[in-house]
């Protein structure tokens, strides 16, 4: 029987949360109703087998407090930058949350904000490689050398120090911000930093609440499958990184399922760490993102514990989602810190009736409708727009629509409600006809609207 990975990304964040704490502050600078304390935090040393180096990681720790700040529970947001050029520490800005933005929210909020940089630190030169690599480079270059020797290189997937950085810099902030007794964090952060996002609930017992963005990939195979076939048995040119480490031709190897045991959210369900799920959850995807296809909430979201709620952003592609930031967190930040409930939007399919439930009186409903007649393609880079027509408040909190089942190619459509607060929830998007696939690569339009090849997912790969 294969080892049970599931305790391999709590254990070592527990280890570096036993070593000692190593930072300074750097100043303290006035803003406008804000006060930003700048830190820099040396989260740890990861090297796995000695084979990445600079071994040491750093961040900018920047801990904006409102004038008025609420006690208990803050922001952690889990932001990007290049700290690293050709092995020598450089400044780093981290770009996903500027500071006006951050500012913003703690003022909006009066919730304390901390921004962590460098998650990863970046470059990295792994084992003989020569090549110092960045973000998916590096993320996939990490999965195929944990793939080549999983027992002796568990801690080799770049998501584990990722997960410890903010793990550490939580620890930090229990420690200067003991004036606001802050022992609890609600995360967030885009695309692979969402998938740290998620991945921090069930390492560290002080998230309470995340909203990840941009990372719609939870039961990564089922997930991985469905956009492969989705393009026809070929991938988004996006994926490149992963295509060129081979990822993608072990997808349905047992190597990948020791992967999927420490990276993939949804395989914690059937652990001891299922109650991290448990936690309030808003979950933001893009409608026409460059990695995901917009029905992959299909493999995961109704199997998520506890509360959640999720929004599909209409017209919007993976890169530029962080523009949703401020105004998706407010709401969400202040409902929670008022103990107020999340709207939740339920939808269910009978033939080709949608119903959707409110579980709150929306003062906006929109149905948001795109088509391909060509493929099932909804890449906003290959041009794709979704359409809103605005639907009457429904009396009784439910509506029904039909489903329109298009002569040639697809249609994609979802329910948006906005509620008086701002707070922007959705339903599922549903995909018609569904049960079809294409046979063909989708079009290419442009650069950003390529596909690659398909290999095949490495049916035929077991173990030796």
């Amino acid at each position: 029987p294969e080892c049970d990975l599931s305790h391999v990304l709590p254990d070592y964040r527990e280890q570096i949360s036993g070593t000692p704490l190593k930072y300074t502050l750097i100043n303290i600078a006035p803003l406008a109703q804000v006060v930003v304390r700048h830190y820099e935090l040396l989260s740890q040393h990861w090297s796995p087998d000695d084979m990445v180096t600079p071994a040491q990681w750093r961040h900018n720790v920047d801990i904006y407090i409102p004038e008025t700040a609420k006690e208990h529970h803050a922001l952690v947001v889990v932001n990007n930058g290049i700290n690293y050029e050709k092995g020598v520490q450089i400044p780093s800005k981290a770009g996903d949350f500027p500071q006006e933005t951050l500012a913003s929210i703690a003022r909006d909020t009066n919730t304390i904000v901390i921004s962590v940089s460098d998650i990863p630190n970046q470059y990295l030169t792994f084992q003989d490689d020569k090549k110092p690599l960045k973000e998916d480079e590096s993320v996939s270059r990490s999965w195929a050398l944990f793939m080549e020797a999983p027992e002796q290189r568990e801690l080799m997937p770049l998501n584990i120090p990722m997960v410890t950085a903010i793990s550490q810099a939580m620890r930090l902030a229990k420690k200067e911000l003991t004036q606001w007794n802050i022992n609890s964090f609600i995360i967030t952060g885009i695309s692979k930093r969402g998938w740290t996002t998620w991945l921090s609930a069930i390492a560290d017992p002080d998230v309470e609440a995340i909203v990840p963005f941009a990372i719609d990939l939870l039961d990564i195979d089922a997930s991985l499958e469905h956009i492969y076939q989705s393009y026809g048995g070929n991938w988004p040119i996006t994926f490149y990184p992963y295509y060129q480490q081979g990822i993608d031709e072990k997808i349905k190897s047992p190597t990948f399922t020791q992967l999927r045991q420490i990276i993939d959210p949804l395989r914690y369900l059937n652990t001891i760490y299922q109650p991290r799920l448990a936690i309030p959850k808003y979950i933001i995807n893009a409608s026409g993102d460059d990695f995901f296809v917009p029905d992959n909430t299909r493999f995961y979201y109704s199997k998520l514990p506890g509360v959640k709620s999720l929004r599909i952003v209409p017209n919007m592609n993976h890169y530029s989602i962080n523009q949703f930031a401020e105004e998706s967190l407010v709401p969400f930040i202040n409902r929670f810190q008022s103990k107020k409930t999340l709207p939740q939007l339920i939808g269910l399919i009978h033939h080709h009736l949608l119903t959707v439930y409110f579980s709150e009186a929306p003062v906006k409903v929109v149905r948001w409708t795109a088509n391909n007649p060509n493929a099932r393609d909804f890449r906003y880079a290959c041009g794709i727009r979704y359409q809103p027509l605005t639907i009457d408040i429904p009396a009784n909190n439910k509506i029904s629509i039909t489903l329109n089942e298009p002569k040639t190619g697809w249609e994609a459509t979802y329910i948006e409600a906005t509620f008086n607060d701002g707070y922007v929830a959705t339903s599922q998007v549903y995909i018609t006809p569904d049960e079809k696939y294409p046979q063909t690569a989708p079009p290419s339009v442009n650069a950003a609207c390529q596909t690659l090849p398909g290999r095949g997912l490495g049916e035929n790969d077991s173990l030796d």
